[in-house]
């Protein structure tokens, strides 16, 4: 089973990284192949997450809340594959917490009791403001996901949210999240990445100022950034030389495109055989 950590082990863990300069990432994962990857390539925590799980499957990021399946428990059958496969790289999971019927204490020691150490709550920012005022209509909006978080605090089970406006990221802020990430939408490139109608400019320009929201609660905040142009390597380079952020959180770009190349040109250099 893979080591568990506290929030504040996991805190010291990442700020010994950025003491040495080393930008933080944090990939997500839908096996556990890639997990073993992930940790042998020197990531500093792993995801395990429904948008992989749906990705693993071909199809888009945005396809886990669609009503094909519960995220919970997709992260709770992933878990043992993940954890069985992670020897000492903190675990989160991209778990929801807006299911009222869904208590965050049970929820939240049933994700440790499987070896996972945090969260990185499942961003339904993502879906827009249309529907999210309708999703708090009936109590499942997005102040669930900041009582997961502060709840997950209380714990002392570590969280990395992510917020799509300063004033997100002032309030996770405050309910004591350790890391925030800037969220600027799904990531483009790939065979099923999405469309971004922001520059990569714009993206580092709208993560600092949701940087500068976060750090004025706390100034020790730990900040990543993600989504949108920011879909590989040199994107993730730019960010943290342009912003206050340390660390970069790769889905498509972890694990998805990676994938999509390694084996297309695995498959082609066999077809290049001649009889």
């Amino acid at each position: 089973m893979a080591k568990r950590y506290k929030e504040n082990e996991v805190i010291a863990l990442l700020k010994s990284q950025t003491e040495k300069k080393k930008m933080l990432f944090m990939p997500n994962c839908g096996c556990g192949l890639t997990a073993k990857l992930q940790e042998q390539g020197g990531a500093d925590l792993i995801c395990v997450s429904a948008t992989s799980y749906w990705r693993m499957k071909g199809q888009g990021s945005l396809a886990p809340l669609m009503p094909y399946c519960d995220i919970n428990e997709i992260i709770m059958e992933l878990a043992p594959e993940i954890a069985a496969n992670v020897t000492n790289a903190p675990i989160l999971s991209l778990s929801g917490g807006t299911n009222p019927l869904y208590p965050h204490k049970e929820h939240l020691k049933r994700l440790w009791d499987a070896g996972i150490s945090g969260i990185n709550p499942f961003m339904m920012k993502i879906y827009g403001d249309a529907i999210m005022e309708q999703m708090a209509q009936i109590d499942m909006g997005w102040d669930k996901e900041v009582d997961f978080v502060g709840e997950a605090h209380k714990m002392e089970m570590f969280s990395l949210a992510y917020a799509f406006t300063p004033d997100e990221a002032r309030i996770l802020a405050e309910v004591g999240c350790p890391a925030i990430s800037s969220h600027v939408g799904s990531t483009v490139g790939g065979m099923k990445g999405a469309k971004s109608s922001l520059t990569l400019e714009e993206a580092t320009e709208k993560s600092q100022e949701i940087f500068d929201a976060a750090k004025a609660v706390n100034p020790d905040v730990i900040l990543f950034a993600h989504g949108g142009p920011m879909k590989g390597v040199k994107e993730a380079e730019y960010v943290v030389k342009n912003t206050d952020a340390v660390g970069f959180i790769g889905g498509s770009a972890a694990e998805r495109m990676p994938i999509e190349k390694a084996v297309l040109a695995a498959t082609e250099e066999y077809k290049q055989i001649a009889l």
